[in-house]
């Protein structure tokens, strides 16, 4: 029986090879004409007619004239042209949302953070986030272009839909947040699980080239993962793989989840956790030093203030840590077990406070880890505290990359 293969017409296959020379362009600081035809197959007429048009149409190319020469035609140098070419990246979290814009090398070019204020509800929220994009909007040159706007959300995103269909940290349930967002935004957005996100953005823009597999933690309010195998960022059937925080790591514990299981990572490790513990120990009279941190206040209790607690020594403290890095090792084991990835990256505010965390695991990781997954290296997130803003980013500039942003008046 003969075979069919299909045909790819002219028009796919210009596009097809354009992408291809534009990664190659974004890969490398600067690149001759004749070096991208000889790392992407095309004739030498080929990448002249792409790369003008990638300069010319797109703007998204600049030329560096002729380049010096050991012999030979001189060659002509491209480069990515970042400047001018910014990305809109929201970090819309339960505590704060942080916006920033960048160029397309993520260089930071305006931030801007403000209290998110869970208790005004949806509509409060929406509002402050379309009121930042817009203030980011207003920085930027005359002759700049906005290409889009990403933005990570804690919660479940369906993929396919668009629906954010819970997200506990908020108390949202089923929220169209594209329908609400498309009346206010004259730019191209996006959105996804922030930690997802995060994970794209150590993909894309982290210090590691090549890393095709590993996990990013996210610890914060919530706990929640993003997960990269074989270089493939993993959304699962509809858009949930990751949610790390309901794995059970004590089938023992009566500390309910808001998921409303009991014995969740989350319940057990989260910042939101380390608080509580820590309002008990002030509550029970456990620790002066806690006492005297918050002048007797438990509302002025949080996660960072037990951090600085266990660092200055304080016993109650310190166990609390202790046993919330315990559970995290329990979480860890049964990620690198399942995936076997080359590296652990831990974000999320519970990751800023210094050695403290990263020590306690790397004494408690072993005993859960298996001989061929010790090696794995647990290590902060490359991008702190600004890693859910920068894979917010990383899902623009990727749609940029593929050129499915051609043709769009980013003008504004």
């Amino acid at each position: 029986m003969k075979k069919e293969y299909a045909k790819m017409d002219a028009g796919s296959l210009h596009l097809a090879n354009k992408k291809v020379v534009l990664k190659l362009i974004n890969h490398n600081t600067q690149i001759s004409r004749s070096a991208l035809a000889k790392e992407s197959g095309l004739t030498p007429p080929s990448i002249t007619r792409i790369v003008d048009e990638l300069i010319n149409v797109d703007g998204l190319v600049e030329s560096l004239g002729v380049g010096s020469s050991s012999g030979g035609r001189p060659p002509m140098i491209v480069k990515f042209k970042n400047d001018n070419n910014y990305i809109i990246g929201i970090d819309l979290g339960a505590t704060y949302i942080r916006g920033c814009m960048v160029d397309l090398n993520a260089n930071f070019i305006s931030e801007i953070q403000v209290p998110t204020e869970l208790k005004k509800g949806f509509s409060s929220i929406v509002e402050k986030m379309i009121k930042m994009i817009h203030k980011l909007q207003s920085r930027k040159e005359a002759t700049a272009k906005i290409w889009g706007v990403g933005i990570g959300v804690a919660g479940l995103v369906n993929s396919k839909t668009g629906i954010i269909e819970s997200s506990p940290d908020f108390g949202w349930t089923n929220i169209d947040l594209r329908k609400e967002l498309e009346s206010h935004l004259d730019l191209p957005f996006f959105y996804d699980n922030s930690t997802r996100l995060m994970a794209l953005g150590e993909m894309k823009m982290g210090e590691r080239d090549n890393q095709k597999n590993f996990a990013v933690i996210n610890i914060g309010y919530g706990i929640a993962s993003g997960l990269v195998v074989e270089g493939n960022l993993l959304k699962g059937f509809s858009g949930f793989a990751g949610e790390f925080g309901h794995i059970s790591v004590d089938t023992d514990s009566a500390v309910q989840c808001k998921c409303g299981m009991y014995g969740c990572l989350e319940a057990l490790a989260s910042g939101h956790r380390i608080a509580s513990l820590g309002q008990q120990v002030l509550a029970e009279n456990k620790s002066e030093m806690l006492k005297e941190l918050c002048n007797g206040n438990k509302d002025l209790i949080t996660a960072e203030l037990v951090a600085r607690a266990a660092k200055k020594g304080d016993p109650a403290s310190m166990k609390i840590y202790d046993d919330v890095a315990e559970y995290l090792c329990k979480g860890i084991g049964t990620i690198a077990n399942l995936l076997n990835p080359e590296t652990v990256y831990i974000g999320g505010g519970i990751s800023l406070n210094g050695d403290l965390l990263f020590d306690l695991i790397e004494k408690k990781k072993d005993k859960y880890l298996l001989p061929g997954n010790a090696r794995v290296d647990i290590r902060p997130s490359t991008f702190g505290d600004q890693a859910t803003s920068i894979g917010a980013v990383s899902v623009v500039l990727q749609k940029i990359l593929n050129l499915e942003l051609s043709g769009v008046n980013h003008n504004n």
